[in-house]
């Protein structure tokens, strides 16, 4: 079909779509009980529109496997004045060692780099930081070269550059700032609901860091950096060399930035307490367990011992020696609980003995690294541990409120996790898009943080995701699943339009 075809299919298709679902379903502060179970009740009608959408245009290419991938950023549409970051993904199978990416704008290189694992997940790619600056190009369009090095292939990318009079706010006139606490340099983009809050979480910080410096008497010489990003990004909270918080109005996550903030810390303290190696296993857990909960205060062994209801537990070896790859609150929670139990049957100060003498092993596995410092400090096996662990699961009371609300929070989170992959794939906590904050400031970018996909399917899902974070925490678990069920129910129309 030509291209003004398909593009007044594609309105059609928007226009339909949000005629459908109507407007209550879209503003996230409303009661949305009604308007889900009416949208359920037209989802079959959805699908019928989608399916005539999709027969009438046909837009979707097939793309090789084969294919090298590039992203760009920030997210969204470019401006005059970005500085453009390139991710290039590589196809299944490519040996990427010896190998780099070049990009070139006409015959001038903007930029190479080497391919290497990117992120939490590992991601085979090659990253451009800021390779494009367009301050003194025109608006229009740029044809992109791109090369993998030495010995191809090569393919050229058309990229519009808009006027950067059509930046969106609240970046024109946005620039970083920083107070500094009695613990920490805060820093924060203005213009932002951080920079609105900041006195607020100020005092939170200065809060969180004394409580945990009480715990973990780690020696902090210097002020502890803090970025409040303005996007969501990932689980909302990284620690590198900084510590990272999304702090946003409607974070579709369901706000919990002062939990998430109290988790980094307890991560910060932790990293400065010393220790040969600390398993992820243990890292993770320690911090759910200092912070009470993970994204929320929330009873750990009952929740844990529900892991067991649910048929939900993964072995220890498993979680230990591929922790991030499991599903992240079951992995959370179990690896939290296991340093409850075994804080309340050694005590803190043998715990952290411990944990502070495990050493690598020449096989290069956690598992079996942990395994020789419990013998070494309890005399039991990791084995053993776990037996142990389990019998002391196995004996609590589990409240029905509480298995609910694990197996809804489990449910929430893989849903707006795959919602990032289909419509925000730079949010994904494997491979979220986290620029070191101190080049940021260096180079007085802001719009990595500031742009995020914004289209009408990212506001709708994201207002239901809002509305299901509240009637979870409220308790209302029949409503939260009611809306969670419609976001996967369009997140699947969705994904087989894109393919």
């Amino acid at each position: 079909p030509s291209v003004g075809k398909r593009q007044a299919v594609n309105r059609a298709w928007y226009f339909s779509i949000e005629k459908l679902l109507s407007v209550p379903i879209l503003d996230a502060m409303g009661d949305f009980y009604n308007s889900i179970i009416t949208l359920m009740r037209r989802l079959v009608t959805v699908h019928f529109l989608l399916i005539t959408c999709l027969l009438a245009s046909c837009v979707v290419p097939v793309t090789p496997v084969e294919k090298f991938s590039v992203i760009t950023h920030p997210d969204g549409p470019l401006y005059v004045g970005d500085q453009v970051s390139f991710e290039v993904l590589t196809p299944t199978g490519f040996k990427s060692e010896g190998h780099e990416a070049q990009v070139n704008l006409d015959d001038r290189e903007l930029g190479r780099a080497g391919f290497g694992p990117f992120g939490i997940g590992g991601r085979v790619q090659a990253t451009l930081w800021w390779a494009w600056d367009t301050r003194d190009l025109q608006p229009g369009s740029e044809t992109l070269t791109f090369t993998i090095l030495p010995d191809g292939p090569t393919w050229q990318a058309t990229v519009t550059l808009h006027p950067q009079s059509g930046v969106p706010p609240p970046q024109p006139g946005a620039h970083w700032a920083v107070l500094t606490s009695d613990c920490c340099a805060l820093n924060y983009i203005t213009g932002t609901a951080a920079e609105r809050d900041i006195i607020s979480l100020a005092q939170i910080a200065d809060e969180q860091a004394a409580s945990l410096a009480s715990q973990l008497p780690a020696k902090v010489n210097e002020k502890i950096p803090v970025v409040f990003m303005p996007r969501v990004l990932g689980n909302g909270g990284f620690v590198s060399d900084a510590i990272y918080v999304s702090y946003l109005d409607n974070d579709y996550l369901g706000g919990a930035s002062a939990q998430v903030l109290l988790h980094e810390f307890a991560h910060w303290f932790d990293a400065q307490s010393g220790g040969d190696l600390r398993p992820s296993i243990f890292q993770e857990g320690l911090a759910v367990y200092l912070s009470g909960g993970h994204f929320k205060p929330e009873p750990l062994i009952p929740r844990a011992a529900a892991l067991l209801e649910l048929n939900w537990y993964i072995p220890l070896q498993t979680l230990t020696d591929d922790f991030y790859p499991q599903q992240h609150e079951i992995g959370y929670l179990e690896a939290a609980a296991l340093v409850g139990y075994m804080v309340e049957t050694y005590e803190w100060e043998s715990f952290n003995a411990f944990y502070r003498d495990i050493h690598p092993t020449p096989d290069g596995r956690a598992s079996h690294a942990i395994d020789a410092a419990l013998q070494k400090h309890f005399r039991i096996t990791f084995a053993g541990l776990e037996e142990k662990y389990l019998e002391f699961l196995k004996a609590q009371m589990v409240p029905t409120d509480v298995r609910e609300d694990l197996r809804l929070s489990v449910q929430f989170y893989d849903t707006a996790r795959r919602y990032q992959q289909a419509l925000d794939p730079s949010a994904h906590f494997m491979t979220a898009w986290l620029p070191d904050f101190k080049v940021m400031l260096e180079r007085r970018i802001v719009a990595d943080y500031l742009r995020h996909p914004s289209g009408m399917n990212n506001r709708l899902i994201e207002a239901l995701l809002l509305n299901a974070a509240h009637n979870l925490r409220a308790g209302k678990y029949d409503r939260a699943e009611i809306t969670l069920q419609a976001v996967n129910s369009l997140l699947d129309l969705l994904v087989k339009r894109q393919h």
